[in-house]
């Protein structure tokens, strides 16, 4: 009798680390993108886009049905032509049809452009230059690396429960501290609701600083701002600030968030909360400008009472606990708040990861490089209490780049930058309908060493595979588990892309890009899968 026991237990242990998302469809095989920014979309209507986008080459879209058939096939030439130096900041979809925002810096001259697409046939349907910046100045360069003054960018958010958007236009060169910050406004028709400056509150700061912003429906656009001025500016004042530009407004008010006086402010976001109609914040702050202990934030605000109604300090205590049992206290979990997801129900999850940052100076030449390592999540009930937390540890190293704080917050409605293999490292967060997960790649080595506390650096991807965490059990450090089923041979390894993945929680469908390699055909698929 207990042979039989253990060998159920053995079949059942076996099932568990074979366990996979259920495989809905996959097309066909295609060209991997290496180049450009990438991204899939599930439209409402069922069907799904997959977009991959150049600054010389123009767009490429696949469009397939709602039986996962392949729809149409398109390449589209905007009316701009070929980009300089383009980035995209907004893929999502309006009104049945996908928006592409794409910006340019050509000539200096910072140029916001927005691309309708058919959701139902892939063609493009507009072309519009939607926002423009100041002329960039000859010492501007300078200004930026020396002087500690931001770049002038752009920012896109859409509401995720309507077809309402906005755009953050972060002049950081205008000369006028009162006009700054300016926000654009849009309904599903694409035209504008609202328009207005982000003013500095009596003229008081010298530098406004956007970190985020919120769309509320066809309300009011919620927007995260750091007011604050230097010694060489008039002291060393400093506030947080949200501002409210309702629909039809032309000027915003403001809600001076000071509790973190002290503090020096390195990032910010927003959230809006539909069942409690509140805006959940999260920010990190430094006890000083050159400090690098950073300590985060949480915030519960009522935008329409515009009062602070919560706030304290966080930090995912079973986490770190459990990190420093696995790697040692001096090793424990240090990381930082990258962003924040709200369930249904209206608790909410925040996603933490260590990030370090790597800049090399030799002669006149500088390399930037970034490790991203381990991976914490901490749940949190509707009125802010936190309800326990995940640690999943993780070691992925970037070339070529470094990531500003809450990067994840800002890819998520971006279009991936494809880069030497760059994308297939980070992870991704999946607030399910039932279960919550983590899908990064990884070599299976990491799977027993990481229980003893080592890991092996992730810096090429050709021996990895795709694995999940289920972060909804009791398990504070949970077992991975293969996407795509073990392979059949130490030879055979299955990425996917995860960073251009998309997430419908109403159908709980999954829609990534699987890299495939293993039967000797080379290139990628697009897959549809169901979490369990």
């Amino acid at each position: 009798m207990r042979k039989i026991t253990l060998f159920l237990l053995m079949v059942l242990v076996s099932h568990a680390l074979s366990a996979q998302f259920k495989m809905i469809a996959e097309s066909t095989v295609f060209e991997e993108p290496e180049k450009g920014f990438s991204k899939i979309l599930q439209m409402k209507n069922g069907y799904t886009m997959f977009f991959h986008i150049t600054v010389k080459d123009g767009i490429d879209v696949k469009l397939y049905d709602e039986k996962h058939k392949p729809k149409a096939a398109k390449h589209l030439a905007p009316s701009y032509g070929k980009l300089k130096g383009g980035s995209v900041e907004g893929i999502f979809e309006i009104n049945g049809d996908a928006i592409l925002m794409i910006s340019e810096f050509d000539g200096r001259v910072p140029t916001l452009f927005r691309l309708i697409v058919d959701g139902k046939t892939g063609e493009l349907k507009d072309t519009k230059q939607v926002a423009e910046l100041h002329k960039l100045g000859i010492t501007s360069g300078y200004a930026m690396a020396f002087g500690g003054v931001p770049m002038p960018d752009f920012f896109v958010r859409k509401d995720p429960k309507s077809d309402h958007y906005a755009i953050a236009m972060f002049n950081s060169f205008e000369s006028d501290r009162n006009r700054r910050i300016e926000i654009l406004y849009f309904g599903p028709d694409n035209k504008e609701i609202s328009h207005a400056f982000y003013a500095s509150p009596e003229g008081k700061y010298k530098y406004m600083e956007y970190l985020d912003m919120a769309v509320i429906g066809n309300k009011s656009v919620s927007i995260l701002a750091n007011g604050f001025n230097t010694r060489a500016s008039g002291g060393n004042e400093k506030e947080l600030l949200l501002a409210n530009l309702d629909a039809g407004a032309k000027d915003v008010s403001l809600t001076k968030l000071d509790f973190t006086k002290d503090m020096v402010i390195t990032g910010g976001i927003v959230r809006y909360n539909p069942v409690t109609k509140k805006i959940v914040m999260l920010a990190s702050a430094a006890k000083g400008r050159r400090s690098n202990q950073i300590t985060p934030f949480l915030a519960i605000i009522d935008p329409f009472a515009k009062k602070l109604e919560m706030n304290d300090e966080i930090y995912p205590r079973q986490a770190l606990q459990k990190s420093a049992e696995v790697f040692g206290e001096k090793r424990a979990f240090w990381g930082t708040p990258q962003n924040l997801y709200i369930n249904n129900d209206g608790s909410f999850s925040v996603v933490y990861e260590e990030i370090t940052n790597i800049v090399r100076n030799s002669g006149n030449y500088t390399s930037l490089s970034v490790r991203l390592t381990n991976v914490a999540i901490a749940n949190y009930s509707i009125i802010g209490t936190e309800m326990g937390s995940y640690f999943i540890p993780k070691s992925h190293y970037i070339v070529g780049q470094n990531l500003s704080p809450f990067y994840l917050s800002m890819r998520d409605g971006m279009g991936q930058k494809l880069e030497g293999g760059n994308q297939f490292k980070s992870f991704a967060y999946l607030d399910g309908t039932k279960k919550s997960y983590v899908l990064f790649n990884d070599v299976e080595e990491n799977r027993e060493s990481s229980k003893k506390g080592k890991l092996t650096t992730i810096q090429g991807v050709s021996d990895c595979d795709a694995y999940f965490f289920n972060i909804s059990g009791s398990d504070v450090m949970p077992e991975r588990q293969f996407v795509f089923g073990k392979p059949e041979s130490r030879k055979e390894h299955n990425l996917a892309l995860f960073t251009i993945s998309d997430y419908d929680r109403e159908k709980n469908t999954l829609v990534t890009l699987k890299l495939e390699n293993d039967r000797g055909d080379k290139g990628v698929k697009v897959v549809w899968m169901q979490p369990e």
